[in-house]
C-alpha cells in the first residue's frame, strides 16, 4: 500500500478515536459539569447534574409578608366614650362619609353611629373590590357594576377613661342583567371593619391612618 494512502488511513483512524474519546468520556463525574473539546474547535457541555439530580441547584423561596392579624371587634381603647365618638366622627368627616344617625342610650351609656350608604366602587373593578371586602357568591352573578356599604359604630364605656368600640359593615352589590337590576346583600369579610378599627387605634395615640374605606 502506498505511503500516502496508509497516512490518510492512519489520520482517519486517529481522528475517529479522538472524536470517540471526546464524545464518550470514560471518566466524567455526575456531580460536576464538564466541558469537552476537540482539536476541530467544537465543544460540548456535559451537565448530567441538571438531568439526573434536581437538588444540585436549590430553589430560593421568598416568603410573602403575612398580613397583620385582625384586631378584636369590638376593641378596647384607653380613652373615654366621648373621646372615641369624637375620633370616629373625625374619621368619617375626613373621608367624606356622611353620618345618618347618632344616638346614645342614657341607661347603658352606649352610643350608636350609623352612616348613610356609601358607593365605594363602580365599573370594571367592581367584582374584584367586592371580593376583597365581601363574600361574593361564585359565578351566579356575572355583572356587578357597583358596590356600597353602610357602617355602624357601637361605643360603650367600660371605665371613666376607657371604652369599647365595635365597627360593623353592611355591604351590597348592584347586579345588572336582562332579568332584573337590583342591590343584593353581601356578607362582610371584616376587612373594612379592621381598617376603621386600626384607624381609631392610631388616632388614640395621635397618629394618622391610611385614607381607606372611601
Amino acid at each position: 500500500m502506498p505511503k500516502t494512502a496508509r497516512g490518510s488511513r492512519l489520520r482517519s483512524v486517529l481522528i475517529g478515536a479522538a472524536l470517540t474519546l471526546a464524545l464518550c468520556p470514560t471518566n466524567f463525574s455526575l456531580s460536576q459539569p464538564r466541558e469537552v473539546t476537540t482539536s476541530e474547535g467544537f465543544s460540548h457541555i456535559l451537565d448530567a447534574t441538571f438531568a439526573l439530580d434536581a437538588n444540585v441547584a436549590p430553589q430560593i423561596q421568598i416568603d410573602k409578608p403575612k398580613p397583620p392579624k385582625p384586631l378584636p371587634n369590638p376593641e378596647l381603647f384607653s380613652l373615654s366614650r366621648d373621646e372615641i365618638v369624637a375620633i370616629i366622627k373625625q374619621i368619617l368627616e375626613t373621608r367624606e362619609i356622611p353620618l345618618d344617625k347618632e344616638d346614645c342610650n342614657p341607661t347603658t351609656g352606649e352610643c350608636l353611629l350609623l352612616t348613610k350608604p356609601v358607593i365605594f366602587i363602580k365599573g370594571i373593578s367592581t367584582r374584584s373590590q367586592l371580593e376583597h371586602y365581601c363574600d361574593v357568591p361564585a359565578p351566579t352573578v356575572l355583572n356587578w357594576t357597583k358596590g356600597r356599604y353602610v357602617l355602624r359604630f357601637q361605643v360603650s364605656p367600660t371605665a371613666p377613661k376607657a371604652a369599647q368600640a365595635g365597627v360593623y359593615a353592611k355591604f351590597e352589590g348592584w347586579k345588572e342583567d336582562f332579568a332584573a337590576s337590583e342591590w343584593l346583600p353581601l356578607g362582610s369579610r371584616g376587612v373594612l371593619e379592621d381598617t376603621f378599627l386600626r384607624c381609631i387605634q392610631a388616632r388614640t395615640v395621635g397618629a394618622d391612618c391610611k385614607d381607606e374605606g372611601r
